[in-house]
């Protein structure tokens, strides 16, 4: 897909430029083995994750809260005090930060993107604690690439504000910036509404439906983003 049109590119970062799912995958397995649980239970915890995530995206919880609703769910302890159910959640962030990969094309996709002159920016629903720690293990800390936490202005995809606010901290209009991430919702639809182009990172995971036949903007590696004429 071709973005030289484009004067701002902004990639989400998890399931985009970084192999969340693959993380989480074996940071829950090691969690579980630690906690004495199943381990497999991945889908499970996708679900829960979902849920409590989307009620934070909704304004409904802070993004703490979301953290411990997820922990004390998926183990059954619902009685946990705040500081007991963050310390749990801890154990999980152990495990999934040990796998923290980039995916193989994000770091010359980026840099093909500067190269090309464009402005970029990663516009992201995590904490800047976390999602900083995800790029540098990533490689992806690279000069002239904005990192935009979006948790630190109360304002997460797929709030409006989001998307206006990734633009003005690349200096690019919406008009002129692109999107790209895996979430149908938040990077894609979201975007659109908010005036940008928002393209689909089409994995088939398991929170991503089907792309229809008339979604043009659609990808399924980020070798396929061309930023230039």
């Amino acid at each position: 897909m071709n973005l030289a049109a484009y004067d701002g590119i902004l990639f989400d970062l998890d399931d985009t430029l970084m192999d969340h799912t693959g993380a989480s995958i074996k940071g829950l397995d090691s969690w579980c083995e630690e906690l004495g649980l199943p381990t497999g239970q991945y889908e499970r915890w996708a679900e829960i994750e979902h849920k409590w995530v989307s009620r934070y995206e909704r304004g409904d919880l802070s993004h703490p809260q979301q953290r411990r609703e997820r922990a004390k769910e998926f183990t059954g302890q619902l009685h946990l005090s705040d500081e007991e159910a963050t310390e749990l959640y801890a154990g999980f962030i152990r495990g999934y930060q040990a796998h923290w990969a980039a995916f193989q094309n994000a770091i010359p996709t980026i840099h093909s993107a500067l190269d090309a002159g464009k402005k970029v920016g990663i516009l992201t629903n995590g904490a800047r604690d976390m999602q900083e720690g995800k790029v540098r293990a990533g490689n992806l800390v690279i000069d002239g690439v904005e990192l935009i936490p979006l948790v630190e202005y109360d304002a997460p995809k797929p709030r409006p504000r989001a998307y206006s606010l990734g633009c003005e901290k690349i200096g690019t209009s919406p008009q002129r910036t692109a999107l790209i991430g895996d979430n149908w919702l938040n990077d894609v639809e979201g975007a659109r509404q908010a005036g940008l182009t928002g393209v689909y990172f089409y994995q088939s995971l398991s929170h991503q439906p089907k792309p229809q036949p008339a979604d043009r903007e659609v990808i399924s590696s980020l070798s396929q983003l061309v930023f230039r004429a």
